[in-house]
């Protein structure tokens, strides 16, 4: 059992910095979201295809614009569930390094999800959003199980 114990105490400090380090990851994924939209809207104006009010609603959109407004949005659906993850186990100090591995490949799927979206690959895109979401579970499952049997107080 002090074996297993290795995971969760080990190096401690460096833990916590690679996970912050993952989602600072994350957060550049969302900076680059936005600045890919608002280049390809900046452009879009540029070509008359689209007008400033189109934008009081993005409804009105052209579907190829639409794609960076989706790309956007979804770096506000499950990692805001990672950053919460990643955050609870570093307050309770339960951060295993194992969810260390978890939160990298979650990130690096979040890359590869965006990059299918903008290539509009659908099916490739949703069996990569389906592994970052077992991954995400997996992360879930660790933290628990860290609560669990690994917490002092």
């Amino acid at each position: 059992m002090e074996t297993l114990a290795l995971i969760w105490t080990a190096a401690p400090d460096f833990k916590v910095k690679l996970l912050l380090l993952a989602m600072a990851a994350q957060m550049a994924l969302t900076i680059r979201c936005y600045i890919q939209m608002s280049n390809a809207r900046v452009s879009a104006a540029k070509a008359g295809r689209v007008t400033t009010d189109m934008y009081k609603s993005t409804d009105n959109e052209p579907e190829d614009l639409r794609v960076y407004t989706r790309a956007v949005a979804n770096q506000f659906e499950l990692p805001v569930m990672f950053y919460a993850i990643i955050i609870a186990g570093i307050a309770a100090s339960m951060s295993s390094w194992i969810a260390v591995v978890l939160a990298w490949l979650f990130v690096l799927l979040r890359y590869l999800h965006v990059k299918e979206m903008l290539a509009t690959q659908v099916l490739k895109r949703r069996k990569i959003f389906i592994l970052g979401m077992q991954v995400f579970l997996l992360m879930a499952l660790d933290f628990i199980v860290s609560i669990l049997f690994f917490a002092t107080a």
